[in-house]
């Protein structure tokens, strides 16, 4: 970035983020307002919460223009910035502390923080906070960081702290909650950058570099337009192809700062190779435009890799880029173990990706570590991984398809001299022409599965159709995975069409209601897909809601609220004109009416006022269930809450960003909810009216908002098509519901137990949705005593062991006791399929084979609980208390894999065909052992899972519990390819869908 004597080489960045430096603060531009707003923010506030997408350029914001900003304030305050999360961040924070200060500071964070603040005010900025939670899921205890930030925060001392993550790890703060005060009572969110703002930042540098170097460099106006048009956000797609942006989206006037810094910086560098004193538009035309700038630096630098380079790198991407997309750091040896390859081949690898700008290395704790180079990088990376994996299994078909075309050429030679023998050649080379196609098939069946991968998270029932698509054109074990990660992510059960776009949705026992933006009401059997009853009110609606009796309310275009009962009967509530908007209460009996001047709580029967809430500019409402309160909430961005029966304001809530598009109230009133034009929802608590949590989701707003009937879930919809279902007090995202084509308008649990949610679009189409995240297992048994492990003996029945040293003898099916025999408390010694012995002693496995052979397991950091042979005695698993599962190769003792578990593991145990396992940990962990990571988690049990174990078919897992009860769980996705094949027949038949044809000429062409 900079030559020597401190003058810059070129204005702008590239993918390097803009760091605390003299140099760099002069550069940076575009985030003028944004860093006014943050540093007033940290001025008035004791905590301030900063939040945007991956790679919106906090980290640039806070080190060039924040943190420089604060300390040219006259007070001279201590200003420290931290960002290394890897290591322990108590004891790096403290050290980040004195060298801040200049000063040595004995003992912990939050004492180096204290001696500081003694002396002048402290600023504390906690940038990429969302690492903290990566690599300290499990931190606590009185040394830990978790419990420094309230002590901090706590303590009356002159410290103002500003935490950065990112939007998509917002929810994880949820830890703090309850131990500081108002956590997400101040946030900030730092969206993309708009359009005058990216101006300026291409701009603004060249004119700073003139001041700075006497060089002249003009930017063509023409070049301008071009870039901002072209690295608008949603245009670029790398090494996927551009997606472009919905029109009318907010989106589209947004500018993704990584790409436009990188995109300038190639331009600066062809310009200047030119000795040209201007940056051209013709230049980026002929460099091929934005989006082959931003993939030929992935691409462009990989390629200089040699093919086996490459190979390292793709095992290496694995590791640094989790499958969300998340960059983590490790160091060389910890990349070497697990891309399995020796440190002295991995080192080369990771020096020359840190030179292409692909990694960059960091210091931390005495240690070096390497990490993707830009968030933005992240994603490519993977996709770059996905590519290359392919490309070389292709290799190695071709490969294979070329030596037998050879052995063919060489059979031909010998055929011409030997004609007696053509007629061998002939079948020979038919053979060939068969294998031949046989490799075509394959590859036809990569493309397929690729394709299926891509679309899981958009469209995961097209994702289904394809990888079935995959399996029919060659049944395998990689298009086995294709179909089975479609099922796993498609969670829609059924689907109704009712032709118009539909504004609310609602399940009635097995039928789905819908209201259209017609007016109609429409009841469909979702099995069949029959239409059992349309209910016309001669008025195109532009809001519905429904009461518990299924009775829906209409707000028509022409102002006026109609009602339609369940069984068909239209009506008119009186004395309603000119409503926007409306609500029914839970049990039909009141409506909140939405006008321009404020909301009427009016009776449904009678038409009489109740109260009238005079919030002037009101867009929607909701009432309580026991109708004593009510929410009203406008374009002055505020929530009201008022009295149903006093009629007086209660409290009022702000939003933050934006204004509220639809509210809900829990079912027992203890918490409400909003849903944001911003998109975010946001969950506050009625006892003391504190925000309890965020829900970010969604950028291009939301519609609706809805609890699950126990309170502990809430579903959003949004604009961008999705429905995303969070947990209420913390804000956990739990998962996507994906599929629909276009707006989601509506979206509610449909039954008590949460098991199931009804979405409505204006795709015309309502959806029902699996909304079980952790399936529950069901209970088989009972016994006396926790459970220490469980195996199925030759007759089929279940063993089951307990802590008191017996072992119950149980039916697996009824869970009758057939006996009770007395047994060891605990495994130490197992012996596998081919006589080896691994014997547990403390943290260590020691196997003894059949000739004699000794092998010591290490690398277990804490007590081993339980050791498993697979089936053909191949591998070993050992369970720990240092949370790992770790697999080991039998034959040599090298560690084949290690899989990280959140909590204490007790039990590890291989299904029948050693494709899955089986953890018992917190709650069971099913993992694909080949995938290397966890399919599903299983809960019931009334605290931690403590055995595990499969069935002879492997398709039933059986768990036992501390709570001393054993529990089942039959496993639909555990089977093999024509089960899984049945499965989405399955599937596809509930919501009819097929393959259009357009989908058929991309796809199967």
């Amino acid at each position: 970035m900079s030559a020597s004597g401190g003058a810059p080489d070129s204005p702008y960045k590239g993918l390097n983020a803009f760091e605390d430096s003299e140099l760099d603060a002069l550069l940076f531009f575009g985030r003028e307002r944004e860093r006014e707003i943050v540093v007033a923010n940290l001025i008035a506030s004791r905590l301030t919460v900063l939040y945007g997408p991956s790679g919106v350029g906090k980290s640039s914001l806070l080190r060039a223009a924040v943190a420089r900003s604060l300390r040219e304030l006259p007070e001279e305050p201590l200003v420290v910035v931290f960002s290394s999360w890897s290591d322990d961040p108590n004891t790096a924070l403290a050290e980040a502390v004195r060298e801040a200060m200049g000063a040595d500071t004995n003992g912990s964070a939050a004492a180096a923080l204290e001696r500081a603040q003694s002396e002048r005010d402290v600023y504390l900025v906690l940038d990429q906070a969302e690492e903290y939670f990566l690599y300290h899921a499990d931190d606590g205890g009185p040394a830990s960081f978790a419990e420094t930030l309230p002590q901090v925060l706590g303590a009356p001392l002159r410290i103002n702290v500003l935490v950065s993550l990112r939007e998509d790890s917002l929810a994880k703060l949820d830890r703090f909650t309850g131990r500081i005060p108002g956590l997400f009572s101040n946030t900030l969110r730092l969206d993309r950058l708009d359009r005058a703002s990216a101006r300026t930042a291409i701009v603004r540098p060249t004119e700073r570099f003139a001041e700075l170097t006497g060089v002249a460099i003009s930017v063509e106006p023409e070049l301008v337009e071009d870039v901002l048009d072209q690295v608008g956000a949603g245009q670029i797609e790398p090494a996927r192809g551009g997606l472009g942006a919905v029109e009318g989206d907010d989106r589209a006037m947004r500018v993704e700062a990584p790409y436009l810094q990188l995109v300038m910086q190639r331009i600066w560098e062809e310009e200047r190779a030119a000795a040209s004193g201007v940056l051209r538009a013709e230049t980026l035309r002929r460099l091929g435009g934005a989006q082959h700038v931003v993939e030929e630096h992935l691409a462009g630098a990989l390629a200089e890799l040699s093919v086996e380079q490459k190979d390292i790198a793709a095992r290496l991407f694995n590791h640094l880029v989790t499958p969300s997309g998340t960059k983590i750091a490790h160091d060389v040896s910890d990349l070497a173990d697990f891309a399995g390859v020796p440190v002295s081949l991995v080192s080369p690898v990771l020096d020359r990706l840190s030179e292409l700008r692909i990694l960059r290395s960091i210091e931390e704790g005495g240690r070096i570590r390497y990490e993707i180079f830009h968030d933005v990088l992240a994603e490519p990376v993977l996709a770059w991984r996905a590519e290359h994996e392919a490309d070389r299994e292709l290799e190695a078909q071709k490969r294979e398809s070329d030596r037998r075309h050879r052995r063919l050429l060489a059979v031909i030679g010998v055929g011409a001299i030997a004609l007696a023998a053509m007629s061998a050649v002939t079948i020979y080379a038919l053979t060939q022409r068969t294998e031949a196609r046989e490799q075509a098939r394959n590859a036809k069946a990569n493309e397929l599965e690729a394709n299926a991968g891509a679309l899981l998270t958009s469209d995961p029932e097209l994702s289904i159709l394809v990888a079935t698509e995959a399996a029919e054109v060659a049944p395998g074990e990689s298009a086995e995975r294709a179909l089975r990660d479609a099922l796993l992510a498609s969670r829609v059960r059924a689907e109704a069409v009712v032709g118009e776009p539909v504004l609310a949705a609602r399940a009635r026992g097995r039928r789905l209601v819908g209201v259209t933006a017609g007016g109609d009401v429409v009841e469909t059997d979702p099995a069949t897909g029959e239409e059992l009853s349309r209910y016309r009110t001669a008025e195109p609606a532009i809001s519905a809601s429904f009461a518990d009796d299924g009775t829906v309310l209409l707000t028509g275009r022409d102002g006026r609220l109609r009602f339609v009962a369940p069984d068909g009967e239209i009506g008119a509530i009186s004395g309603t004109s000119g409503a926007t908007a409306s609500a029914i209460s839970a049990d039909g009996s009141r409506v909140a009416v939405v006008s321009e001047d404020g909301v009427r709580l009016v009776d449904t029967a009678t038409g009489r006022l109740r109260h009238f809430y005079p919030h002037r500019g009101a867009e929607s409402a909701a009432i309580s269930r026991d109708n004593r309160r009510v929410l009203t909430g406008g374009a002055d961005r505020r929530l009201l809450v008022w009295s149903g029966q006093s009629g007086r304001r209660i409290h009022a809530l702000r939003e933050q960003l934006g204004h509220p598009t639809a509210m809900a109230f829990s079912p027992d009133g203890a918490r409400v909810a909003s849903a944001s034009t911003d998109g975010i929802g946001r969950v506050w608590r009625t006892s003391d009216w504190g925000l309890q949590a965020v829900l970010p989701g969604s950028s291009t707003g939301l519609l609706a908002i809805a609890f699950s009937a126990d309170g502990e879930h809430v579903v959003t919809a949004g604009k961008d098509g999705i429905a995303r279902v969070y947990g209420a007090a913390t804000g956990s995202p739990l998962f996507e519901l994906a599929g629909h084509g276009d707006w989601v308008t509506s979206a509610a649990f449909a039954d008590d137990d949460g098991s199931l949610i009804v979405t409505g679009s204006t795709d015309t189409t309502m959806r029902a949705w699996d909304a079980v995240l952790q399936p529950v297992t069901d209970e088989v048994a009972e016994v006396a005593a926790p459970v220490s492990s469980l195996a199925f003996d030759d007759d089929g029945r279940l063993q089951v062991s307990t802590d008191d040293g017996r072992v119950h003898v149980i039916d697996p099916k009824t869970g009758r006791e057939a006996r009770v025999e007395s047994g060891e408390k605990r495994v130490r010694r197992v012996v596998g399929p081919d006589g080896t012995v691994a014997v547990i002693r403390l943290n260590t496995v020691t196997l003894r084979s059949p000739t004699g052979d000794r092998v010591i397991l290490t690398g277990h950091r804490d007590r081993v609980h339980s050791a498993a042979f697979s089936r053909f005695g191949g591998l070993l698993a050992t369970a720990s208390r240092d949370h790992d599962v770790r697999i080991w190769d039998v034959a040599t003792g090298r560690l084949v894999r290690r899989l990280q578990h959140g909590t204490e593991v007790n039990d590890a145990q291989f299904s029948p065909d050693g494709r899955w396992l089986i953890a018992a940990a917190g709650k069971a962990a099913l993992w694909d052992v080949a995938g290397r990571e966890i399919v599903l988690r299983l809960q019931g049990h009334d605290g931690p899972t403590t055995a595990a174990t499969f069935d002879p078919t492997g398709n039933v897992i059986y768990t036992g519990g501390a709570d001393g009860i054993v529990r089942r769980y039959e496993c639909q996705i555990c089977g093999g390819l024509d089960q899984l094949r049945a499965l989405a027949d399955r599937r596809v038949a509930a919501t009819r869908r097929e393959l259009t044809d357009v989908e058929r000429e991309q796809y199967l062409r």
